[in-house]
Formats: C-alpha cells, sequence, structure tokens
C-alpha cells in the first residue's frame, strides 16, 4: 500500500501592513499613517483613496499595537441598564450605526440597574482603552465607577448622575408628562393616576414633576391613592395599575412614566375588564410601533429617539476630536404628544379649558 503523500502545510495568511498600503499606493509610510487616522492637515482625497486601497488589500487596524503605545482604540462603551427595554435596543442599533459610520465599534454593556455591576462592566471596557463612553447611570453609582469615568471622554444618555462626570444628553422628560397630564385635565379628567419610574433617578423625577406641575397650574393637587412609583419595569405598572383598579373609587384616566410600566398597566387594565377609553383614558410614554397597532391605538408622549441618539454621538465625537473630554454641557430634547384613540372625555365631567 502506497503511503499518500502528506499535505502541504498552507503558507500563513499575510496580515496587510500600513507599509503594504503604501507600497500599493507609492506614499509614505507617514501619509498613509496620517490618513488612517483622519490627520486634520491630510486631504480629503487622500483619506479617501488610502481607506478606498485599505479596504481592498483586506486592512486590519492593529489596536493591540496602539494600545501598546499608550493610545485610545476605535471602542466606544456603551453602558446600559436595560437591554430588553424597547427604548434602550432601539438607542444602541442607532448608536452602533452612527458610530460605524464615524470609523468607530461599539461595545454594549448591561447592567441591570445595579451600581456593583456597573462598576464591574465600567473597569472590564475601560481596560481596553476605550476611545469614549456613553453611560446611562444606575441611580447610585460608585466612587469607583466615577473615577474610572475621569479623563475619558464621557456623555451621560436620558439619566444624569451628578456624581459622574460627561457630558447629559436627556429628553425633557418633565415638559412631556406635563403636556400629556394636561390633556388629561383638559378633558375633564380629575381623578388621574400617575404609574411612573421611582425619584432616585432624574428621568422619575423630572417626570414626576411634570405631572405634579400639570396640576398646580390649575390650582389641584394629585391624589396620592392614585401614584405608583417604582422601576421602570412591566411588573412594577402591573402591581400600580392593580392595587389603584382594586379601590372603590377607581382613577378615570392613567398617565404612564414609561413603556415598560404601560405594558405591565395595560394587562392590569384588561385583567379588570375595563374598556379604553370608555372606563379609563390611557396615555403611555414612548413610541413603540405597537402602542399604534393596539386597539384602541394609545395616546403617548413620543421620544425623538434619532435625534437622541444623533446628539449623543456628536457630542462624543467632538468631546474624541478636541479631548475636551468633560466640559459641563447638557443637553435636553423635547418629546411631544401623539393624540390617537386611547383618550376622551371623562363622563360626567366638565371639560375644563387651560
Amino acid at each position: 500500500m502506497t503511503n499518500a503523500t502528506p499535505p502541504r502545510d498552507r503558507p500563513a495568511r499575510h496580515l496587510v501592513t500600513i507599509k503594504d498600503i503604501a507600497s500599493a499606493l507609492g506614499m509614505s509610510h507617514s501619509t498613509v499613517s496620517r490618513a488612517l487616522n483622519d490627520h486634520a492637515f491630510t486631504s480629503a482625497e487622500t483619506k479617501a483613496l488610502v481607506r478606498q486601497t485599505a479596504r481592498e488589500l483586506g486592512y486590519v487596524p492593529n489596536d493591540s499595537a496602539r494600545l501598546m503605545r499608550g493610545e485610545s482604540g476605535t471602542l466606544i462603551g456603551l453602558v446600559i441598564p436595560d437591554i430588553q427595554n424597547d427604548f434602550y435596543s432601539r438607542i444602541a442599533k442607532l448608536l452602533t450605526d452612527r458610530f460605524r459610520h464615524a470609523g468607530f465599534r461599539l461595545m454594549l454593556v448591561n447592567t441591570e440597574d445595579d451600581p456593583e455591576t456597573e462598576e464591574e462592566e465600567i473597569l472590564a471596557l475601560a481596560g481596553a482603552r476605550p476611545a469614549g463612553f456613553i453611560v446611562t447611570a444606575t441611580s447610585c453609582p460608585t466612587a469607583r465607577s466615577a473615577e474610572l469615568l475621569q479623563g475619558i471622554p464621557t456623555v451621560q444618555l436620558v439619566r444624569h448622575a451628578k456624581m459622574l462626570p460627561g457630558r447629559l444628553v436627556a429628553m425633557h422628560d418633565q415638559s412631556g408628562v406635563q403636556d400629556a397630564t394636561a390633556h388629561l385635565l383638559a378633558l375633564g379628567h380629575r381623578r388621574i393616576a400617575y404609574v411612573g419610574g421611582a425619584r432616585d433617578i432624574s428621568p422619575g423625577r423630572a417626570r414626576w414633576k411634570g405631572f405634579s406641575k400639570a396640576h398646580a397650574d390649575l390650582g389641584i393637587a394629585p391624589a396620592d391613592h392614585f401614584i405608583a412609583l417604582g422601576p421602570p419595569r412591566p411588573e412594577t405598572g402591573y402591581a400600580g395599575m392593580s392595587e389603584m383598579l382594586k379601590q372603590r373609587q377607581k382613577p378615570s384616566a392613567v398617565m404612564f412614566g414609561s413603556s415598560e410600566l404601560t405594558i405591565g398597566g395595560l394587562k392590569a387594565i384588561r385583567e379588570a375588564g375595563l374598556s379604553i377609553p370608555g372606563d379609563l383614558s390611557i396615555i403611555g410614554y414612548g413610541n413603540p410601533v405597537w402602542m399604534e397597532l393596539l386597539t384602541p391605538a394609545l395616546t403617548t408622549v413620543d421620544l425623538p429617539i434619532d435625534e437622541l441618539a444623533d446628539a449623543a454621538a456628536a457630542s462624543l465625537l467632538a468631546q474624541i476630536k478636541s479631548q475636551n473630554s468633560n466640559a459641563a454641557v447638557m443637553q435636553r430634547i423635547r418629546p411631544r404628544l401623539i393624540i390617537r384613540q386611547s383618550t376622551a372625555p371623562c363622563v360626567n365631567a366638565r371639560r375644563v379649558s387651560r
């Protein structure tokens, strides 16, 4: 039996280097390096030519070498509390697209709204020398988390934690809830329930202020027994709404403080056999697709998530380019009320104009 000829080892695939690109283009090594690193004094034409050639040759940036030199890489850390929340999954997708277009890669970590987990995840990301961070902080970040973010370009997204560095890009939550509550009051509702996020995070405080301010503008106060606050999760909305619907005098309208709370609250309303808006007018917060597809479609506070993503990405990229990492800048984007079929005049109540 003749022995088969053993297969020859395949030659190792050559990793394309900056020198290979320079040779292909007849340019100097330093010119190619400056073009790939978006140097300010390199022309746009040269940058485009170098990047196109790099793609054609299969060039892969050597981030390890860059880190060994003490430089930041192309990584952006995104720290969020709940990836299952529709809002955060949408904002993560939009930010991924925007940073990819700018030549950066997004790495997402999920903290489950736990300060210790938040610290661990920030520490792990910081070890990779990220170019910057976008952080939706927990209610009480640790001192170590604040220390790790110092000196790194940072944007606080949605929530504002005073102890953390960085610029803030958020919704104008107070005005969003205030406009929505004023709509219910104008329809004659006075027994308005509020199911919202806890006041230990900045959006929870702002949304509660909006709810209270709309009442104060008419010289009235919200009823304490129609208030339920807690973590912005479906189970919180379900529990809060269920308790209110057990009371002898039930609310005639409900203002929810997040889309997750709305999901849980709607389940409790459905189990109670109440009709919307006949028995109960409803306003949600956020505008996922399912709100419009419900019957009746939900009146809601629409959050311009695309605009929020644009603002957060632009703010962080500006910091990265200028190295002015922690300028005290706040940017708030105003939501808008979308009126659909889930709100109606209160039965047997005189309509009050604002």
